[in-house]
């Protein structure tokens, strides 16, 4: 007897078999989320949400403790510059810096300008007229206009700050986003040369009646900080480090006929010089302190490079004509020609020793100005830009007959001082196989 074969009817839901035919798809429902017909994780692992990586406490605590150590390096090395004043004076020339200008060329404020009071301080350009200090921004916006009275004004800048003063005058000024923070006159004679340091305080070279030169250095409130007195030689340069705390002097004097060349370095804490050299028929035309405190003296015969220590090292253009030098806080760089009045210039750049990298230019400089790790060249038709540790020429753009000097605004970017505008042009790589030739 066959057995009875049992049947059952399997239940709708989410087992039931697909329908032999292909619903309206307009028509049929879907199972709302989280209902009985809704797909679960267990039998879709892909639903399954991957849990988020967690990251141990101890890489919270490492990085804050980096974090932390950094700020107070920074600290640590700027504590002379975190000042109130300092601090809110960078926050105000960031706040008025923002914004654009009508751009470059930019039309000069007085009626002519020298190509020594021009340049870049802290991404912005700066130049001293006839009858006012302006600073811009990258796109030609007037951040802000000093006026002035000096028949032979001169400036030098360090920080946002501009020490404006009066060349064989008396009068000087420092002037900032901000304002007016120090205006005076000096009483013990017509002011040589100044210089301002990253801190604030500056420096003032005098022409007393009752001796040969003297030394004011300022803090940066304008109170004198320290003095020193050159008995017979004439200062015709000084330095400052960044916090304003050591110097040095170039002075000049003539002995048996031939001239002579002092520099002087200074302690301001001390009453005697930390160290002293002489260049015979040597003029120093400039001097920087550079950032691993060394010294580096531009001549018009030789340049000077001292160790950490002060001993100073001497290095011969080979009776070259320097036609333009320009310093940083960790180069020299001199252009020389073997012609005084024509011919190609050749780069020799001082780093930390004396001697030099060199570098052909394809023309004769007449100004120089480095950004970075590069150094511009003003030649009679163009601009070219020279790397710093090759000496290779890179980079070039046309240039403007009237142009008396120029300025880098960054390793790509110059500016050109004309005879009544501020030009901006960019700098364009020159192929490695392309060779400039020198201009007809």
């Amino acid at each position: 007897m066959a057995k009875k074969r049992k049947f059952f009817k399997r239940p709708a839901g989410r087992h039931a078999a697909a329908p032999e035919t292909q619903p309206d798809l307009q028509e049929t429902e879907l199972p709302e989320s989280g209902g009985p017909d809704a797909p679960d994780a267990v039998e879709h692992p892909a639903l399954q949400k991957a849990p988020p990586p967690r990251v141990s406490k101890a890489v919270y605590k490492i990085a804050a403790v980096l974090l932390a150590a950094i700020v107070v390096l920074l600290v640590i090395e700027n504590w002379e510059n975190l000042t109130p004043g300092n601090i809110g004076n960078w926050i105000r020339t960031k706040a008025v810096g923002l914004g654009f200008g009508d751009g470059y060329p930019a039309e000069l404020v007085g009626s002519a300008a020298d190509a020594g009071n021009f340049g870049v301080n802290g991404g912005n350009v700066y130049v001293v007229s006839d009858t006012a200090l302006t600073v811009m921004n990258s796109s030609a916006k007037t951040l802000f206009t000093a006026r002035h009275s000096y028949n032979n004004p001169a400036v030098s800048a360090a920080s946002d700050r501009y020490l404006l003063y009066n060349m064989g005058g008396t009068g000087y000024q420092v002037e900032t986003v901000s304002g007016t923070q120090v205006s005076g006159t000096s009483e013990n004679g017509d002011i040589t040369t100044g210089v301002i340091a990253d801190s604030g305080k500056f420096a003032l070279a005098l022409q007393p009646a009752d001796m040969a030169s003297q030394l004011c250095v300022y803090n940066k409130d304008g109170s004198l900080q320290y003095q020193y007195n050159f008995a017979d030689t004439y200062i015709n340069a000084v330095a400052l480090n960044s916090d304003g705390t050591r110097g040095a002097v170039a002075s000049v004097t003539s002995r048996n006929g031939s001239l002579v060349t002092r520099i002087t370095v200074l302690d301001f804490s001390e009453t005697e010089p930390i160290a002293e050299y002489e260049s015979e028929n040597n003029l120093v035309l400039g001097l920087t302190w550079t950032a691993d405190n060394r010294i580096l003296a531009v001549g018009d015969q030789a340049a000077l490079v001292s160790d950490g220590s002060f001993a100073f090292e001497s290095c011969s253009y080979d009776g070259r004509t320097v036609t333009a030098y320009c310093l940083t806080d960790s180069r020299a760089v001199v252009s020389v020609s073997n012609y005084a009045y024509g011919g190609d210039s050749t780069l020799l750049i001082f780093g930390s020793s004396a001697q030099p990298v060199e570098a052909a230019l394809p023309g004769r400089a007449a100004w120089l100005s480095s950004s970075g790790s590069k150094v511009a060249a003003l030649l009679a038709d163009r601009v070219v830009s020279v790397d710093l540790t090759t000496g290779r020429v890179e980079a070039a753009c046309e240039d403007v007959s009237d142009t008396k000097g120029i300025a880098m605004g960054d390793e790509s970017t110059v500016y050109m001082l004309g005879v009544q505008e501020i030009r901006k042009e960019n700098l364009k790589v020159i192929p490695a196989e392309e060779e400039l030739s020198s201009a007809a």
